[in-house]
């Protein structure tokens, strides 16, 4: 029989329905992709062709040249120029601002083949400390009030560039998801004085069916009431409000490492999305808000229910994901 699950922490409520995977459609494992070259000559992002991007950020390579960019995103959303004020002529009830603020690529690698569930654990480490100087540098503008990090892997997750790399973008508004967001875990702290994730990840380090991996640092989970197969979640085990604060990148990465290899062999390279929640390093009310990682493999589409409902099918079982995970070992040559 099937389930509905509310997720406490976003307030999502999904319809679990593993006999929904009998259907053979959108869970399917994908076919390999086409191979990638090492280097590109028309890509922008490949050594040699520094030149057509605005550079903000790098790290230099062990061995010369660099590991690591951060550039200025030439087909930015917003504009990295003016002011945040109304422009006016709204309608009633209405709100808006100029969209002014700011949105980097970070180029992961020199490596127009490389892939992030394939790094190893130091170069992860130095992708995930570029994010951190970023994420500090657009917290430095004062137009800027929200940062979201994020990485879309494969066209099927929304990338349009092969070459590996995330995004940055620093908002001048707070999302509204995010706003319900911490709405939800305000109110928890209020009636509890707990942090809402806190009290989550205690319950699922308890249960331990949903657990993935964990390490000293970190704990990598399958939500009670995930939104589609696979979809996973990294806390840090203290209590953090900012991706910015005691982030210990070496266990990051190392956690990051097992998972993606697992989802990489597992899957088969899935395309994914990979996200950084977090607040600012400089919010005062943080009692209540625990950062993260969300990895979503884009192994289920939305459809006209989602769009209808709000609601998710999630055709598999959270259990069942988290244990063929667990269970899974790569292949020593790709971990």
């Amino acid at each position: 029989m099937s389930e509905i699950r509310q997720n406490p922490i976003t307030g999502e409520w999904v319809v679990i329905a593993p006999e929904r995977a009998k259907r053979g459609a959108n869970t399917a494992l994908r076919a390999a992709p086409a191979e990638i070259p090492n280097f590109l000559a028309a890509c922008p992002f490949c050594p040699g062709n520094e030149a057509m991007s605005e550079e903000q950020f790098r790290v230099d390579g062990v061995k010369g040249g660099w590991s690591v960019r951060s550039v200025v995103n030439k087909f930015s959303v917003l504009s990295p120029t003016g002011d945040v004020v109304d422009p006016g002529c709204v309608p009633a009830g209405a709100m808006r601002v100029n969209g002014v603020g700011l949105h980097e690529v970070l180029v992961e690698s020199p490596h127009h083949n490389a892939t992030m569930a394939l790094y190893p654990v130091p170069h992860l480490r130095r992708v995930l400390e570029a994010f951190q100087n970023r994420f500090l540098g657009f917290y430095s503008d004062p137009r800027v009030r929200h940062v979201i990090i994020f990485k879309n892997q494969g066209a099927d997750a929304g990338a349009s560039q092969q070459h590996p790399h995330s995004q940055i973008v620093g908002l001048p508004v707070v999302p509204g998801q995010v706003v319900d967001r911490l709405e939800r875990s305000r109110r928890f702290f209020e009636s509890t004085g707990q942090c809402l994730a806190c009290s989550v990840l205690a319950n699922e380090l308890v249960q331990g069916c949903r657990i993935v991996a964990e390490n000293s640092g970190y704990v990598a989970f399958i939500p009670h009431a995930a939104l589609s197969p696979y979809h996973l979640w990294i806390f840090p085990k203290s209590h953090l409000p900012c991706f910015s604060g005691a982030l210990q990148p070496a266990r990051l990465a190392e956690i990051l490492h097992v998972v993606l290899a697992k989802i990489h062999g597992m899957l088969n390279n899935p395309p994914f999305n990979l996200v950084i929640r977090s607040l600012g390093p400089e919010e005062t009310d943080a009692s209540h808000f625990h950062w993260y990682v969300a990895i979503v493999p884009r192994v289920n589409k939305r459809a006209g229910f989602e769009l209808g409902t709000g609601m998710y099918i999630n055709p598999s079982s959270p259990e069942s994901c988290a244990q063929a995970l667990r269970e899974y070992s790569p292949d020593p040559e790709d971990a």
